[in-house]
C-alpha cells in the first residue's frame, strides 16, 4: 500500500512538473499547468489520482495559506488613500458584473436565485495571478490601466472573504437567509474581536521572543501555527478557515515581521495552492463538458466580451480616457483563482449541481488559457474598439493639476517621485531651484502634500497632465521612473506639446535608448554611471590624483561606455534574460583543448568573422597574444576571448569546438 502511494505520488509530481514547465515555456499562468494535471490524474482520465480527503486537505490549507498572505498585504491606510479607485470602481465592477451575469445564469439556464448570486459573483472574478504577473512582465503596474486593473483586482480580493463565508449560508437553503448571513457577520465579528485583543497584546511579545531566539525555523513554524489556529478558531465558530486565516493576517500585518513571515510561508502557500488547483482538474469531467459543450462556450463568451464592455463602460464613467478603460477591461476579461474556488466550494457543498458546476469551471477555465493571447494581442484590440465617447466622462486630474500648477514658471517638472525624484527635488530646493513632481503612488503624494512638498497625482505620460503641469513654461523635464516604454511615451508627449528645453531621462544601462536620443533627450544610463562613480572612489582611496581619475572616467563616458557594456552573462536563466535585455552584447571565454576544431590550426583559417562575432584577445598561459598579430597556430589551452550576440557567439564557439 506504502510502495503503491509513493508511486502514485511520483507520477503525478512528474506529471505536474512537465506540465508547469510547459506553461511556463509557453508563457501561460502554472495555474494552468496545475489544473491539467489533475484533469490527466484524475479518476476521469488515467485513475492514478483518485482524490479524496487528503487531497482535500491539502487543497484547503493552500487556500487558507493564500488568505493568510493577502490578509498580510492588507493595509487600510492604502486602502483608504486610492479608496475611489478601489471601493468605488472595484465595488461597482464586482457588484454590476454579478448581477449581470448572474441574471443571465438564472435567465438562460434556469438556475435558481442562489446558484445564480454564486454564479454571477464567481465570474466577476478575474485571475490576479496572471493579470498582475502579465503587467509587471510588461512594466504596465503603474501605468493607468496597470493601477486600474490592480485597484479592481485587490476589492475582488478583500471581497471573497465574505463570499467564502457566505456560500456556505446559501448552501444551508432554508428561508433565514438574511438571519443566517446576519449571523455569520455577527460570528465573523467576534472572532475578530477575540484575534485582535489576544493578538496585539501577546503576538508581538511572542514574535519578538520568537526571533530572538535566531532560528529560521522556529519562526516559520510560528508562522504556520499562527494561520492555522486563526483558521481553526474559524472553523469551531461554524465559519469558513479562510475568515480566521485572512484576519490573522491582518493583525501579524501590523507588525514588522510582515515581510519576513510572507517570505517564510511563501513555498508552502504556493505548494499547497499547486494542490488545491489539481483538485480542481481532478473534478472536471472531459466527457460531461463535451456535452456541454454549448453552456461552456457561453459562459466563456460572457467572460471575455460581456464582462470586459461593461468594465469599459464602468472605467469611462469614472473619468478615464477611452484607451485605458479599454486596457484595462480586456486586460480582466478572464475568470480567476476564487472563481474556481467559489464554484468548487459551492459544488462540494450541495449548492450547485455538477451538471452547473462544470460548464461554469470549463469556461472559467478556458478563459485563463485565453488571457495570454488577449493581454498579447491588446493593443491591436484596442487600437479596433470603439472609443466609447457616448459615455459620459467625469473631470479627471488634469484639471485639478491645471489650477494647482497655474502658478508655476520656471520651474523644473520632475516626473516620478520615488527615490531618484525626491533627492533630485532636494537637491533643487536647495539651490533655490522651483521644482514640481508628478507621481502616480497616491499615497505617496498624499504624504508628501502634508509634508508641505509640491507633488501632484498624475500621469506623466498623458499630454494633457503634462500641458496642466505648466510644460510650456518649465525650464527642464527630468524623467526619473525606470520604466522605458513610459519614459520614450513622456519625451514623445512633451515634444509633440512643443516643449524645447532640456530633458533629463533616467536610464538602466543607456543602451537601445534610440528613441529618446532622436528626441532630443539626455540620458542618464544610471547602472553605468554607478560603476564609473564606485570605480573612481576606489582609485581616489588608492591614492591615484584626483584629476586623472576624473580623465580616466570622462574618456570612457566619451566611449559611450563601451568599456562598460561588455561582461560575462549569469547561467540562472532569469538573470540571464535581464542582462540579455540590458546588454545585447557580451563576451565569453573559450578555453580549447586537443580534441577541439581550432587546435592546430592557424587563426586565419577559422574565418570567426563570418560568425559576427568578434575575437577581443588571445592568451596563451600568461601570455597575452594580440590577434592581430598571432602568425602561429591555436593551440590545446589557449583562451580566446570573444565577443558578440547570442546567437554570434553561439555560432563562435560552435566553429571552434566542431568546426561547424
Amino acid at each position: 500500500m506504502a510502495h503503491e502511494l509513493i508511486v502514485r505520488l511520483t507520477i503525478v509530481l512528474a506529471v505536474a512538473t512537465l506540465l508547469v514547465a510547459a506553461c511556463r515555456r509557453l508563457g501561460l499562468s502554472p495555474i494552468l499547468g496545475y489544473l491539467a494535471t489533475g484533469l490527466v490524474v484524475g479518476p476521469r482520465v488515467t485513475g492514478w489520482l483518485p482524490g479524496g480527503a487528503a487531497t482535500e486537505l491539502l487543497a484547503e490549507l493552500g487556500v487558507v495559506l493564500l488568505m493568510f498572505s493577502i490578509g498580510l498585504e492588507f493595509s487600510l491606510p492604502r486602502l483608504l488613500a486610492a479608496r475611489r479607485l478601489v471601493l468605488g470602481l472595484g465595488g461597482a465592477q464586482l457588484v454590476l458584473t454579478a448581477l449581470l451575469l448572474g441574471g443571465l445564469a438564472e435567465l438562460l439556464s434556469g438556475a435558481g436565485v442562489r446558484q445564480a448570486v454564486v454564479i454571477g459573483a464567481a465570474l466577476a472574478m478575474s485571475s490576479t495571478a496572471i493579470v498582475l504577473k502579465q503587467l509587471g512582465e510588461q512594466l504596465e503596474l503603474q501605468a493607468p490601466h496597470g493601477r486600474i486593473a490592480t485597484g479592481i483586482l485587490l476589492f475582488q480580493d478583500l471581497a471573497a472573504v465574505p463570499l467564502l463565508v457566505a456560500v456556505p449560508v446559501l448552501a444551508a437553503g432554508g428561508t433565514g437567509l438574511a438571519s443566517g448571513l446576519a449571523v455569520a457577520l455577527a460570528k465573523a465579528a467576534a472572532v475578530f474581536a477575540g484575534l485582535a485583543f489576544v493578538g496585539r497584546r501577546l503576538l508581538p511579545a511572542a514574535l519578538h521572543w520568537v526571533a530572538a531566539t535566531r532560528s529560521l525555523e522556529l519562526f516559520m513554524l510560528t508562522a504556520l501555527l499562527l494561520a492555522t489556529a486563526a483558521a481553526g478558531l474559524s472553523v469551531a465558530a461554524g465559519l469558513s478557515p479562510t475568515l480566521g486565516a485572512f484576519m490573522a493576517g491582518m493583525l501579524l500585518g501590523e507588525t514588522e515581521f510582515r515581510h519576513q513571515v510572507e517570505a517564510d510561508i511563501r513555498p508552502f502557500r504556493d505548494v499547497m495552492l499547486g494542490v488545491f488547483f489539481v483538485s480542481i482538474g481532478i473534478k472536471l469531467d472531459p466527457a460531461a463538458l463535451a456535452g456541454q459543450l454549448p453552456a461552456v462556450l457561453a459562459v466563456l463568451l460572457a467572460l471575455v466580451i460581456v464582462k470586459p464592455v461593461l468594465l469599459a463602460g464602468l472605467v469611462r464613467a469614472f473619468g478615464h480616457s477611452p484607451a485605458d478603460a479599454w486596457r484595462s477591461a480586456i486586460s480582466l476579461a478572464q475568470g480567476g483563482e476564487f472563481g474556481l474556488l467559489l464554484i468548487s466550494l459551492a459544488a462540494g457543498g450541495g449548492l450547485l449541481p455538477a451538471a452547473a458546476a462544470q460548464p461554469v469551471l470549463g469556461g472559467i477555465v478556458a478563459s485563463m488559457l485565453l488571457a495570454p493571447l488577449l493581454l498579447a494581442w491588446r493593443e491591436q484590440l484596442v487600437a479596433w474598439l470603439p472609443p466609447s465617447s457616448a459615455i459620459p466622462v467625469r473631470h479627471g486630474p488634469a484639471q485639478e493639476i491645471a489650477g494647482a500648477a497655474a502658478e508655476w514658471d520656471g520651474h523644473v517638472l520632475i516626473c516620478g517621485y520615488g527615490r531618484l525624484g525626491q533627492n533630485l527635488a532636494g537637491i533643487l530646493r536647495a539651490e533655490s531651484i522651483p521644482a514640481l513632481a508628478l507621481d502616480l503612488d497616491p499615497e505617496r503624494v498624499r504624504q508628501a502634500a502634508a509634508a508641505g512638498e509640491p507633488v501632484l497625482y498624475g500621469d506623466a505620460g498623458r499630454a494633457a497632465v503634462l500641458e496642466a503641469a505648466g510644460l510650456v513654461r518649465c525650464r527642464a523635464l527630468a524623467v526619473t521612473m525606470d520604466a522605458a516604454a513610459t519614459a520614450e511615451r513622456i519625451v514623445a508627449q512633451a515634444r509633440r506639446l512643443g516643449f524645447r528645453g532640456p530633458i533629463l531621462v533616467r536610464s538602466r544601462h543607456g543602451q537601445d535608448d534610440e528613441a529618446l536620443l532622436a528626441a532630443g533627450a539626455t540620458v542618464f544610463p544610471e547602472g553605468l554611471e554607478v560603476s564609473l562613480a564606485f570605480a573612481g572612489q576606489l582609485l581616489v582611496l588608492l591614492d591615484l590624483p584626483p584629476s586623472r581619475v576624473e580623465s580616466r572616467l570622462n574618456e570612457i563616458r566619451a566611449q559611450d561606455y563601451a568599456p562598460l557594456r561588455l561582461f560575462f552573462h549569469s547561467s540562472g536563466r532569469e538573470d540571464a534574460r535581464q542582462e540579455a535585455r540590458d546588454f545585447p552584447e557580451a563576451i565569453r571565454a573559450v578555453v580549447l583543448d586537443d580534441e577541439h576544431h581550432a587546435a592546430g590550426r592557424l587563426l586565419a583559417e577559422l574565418a570567426l568573422e563570418e560568425t559576427g562575432a568578434e575575437l577581443l584577445d588571445l592568451r596563451r598561459g600568461a601570455l597575452r597574444l594580440p590577434p592581430q598579430t598571432l602568425d602561429s597556430r591555436l593551440r590545446a589551452g589557449d583562451v580566446l576571448l570573444l565577443k558578440g550576440g547570442p546567437e554570434a557567439l553561439e555560432r563562435a564557439v560552435a566553429r571552434l569546438i566542431e568546426g561547424g
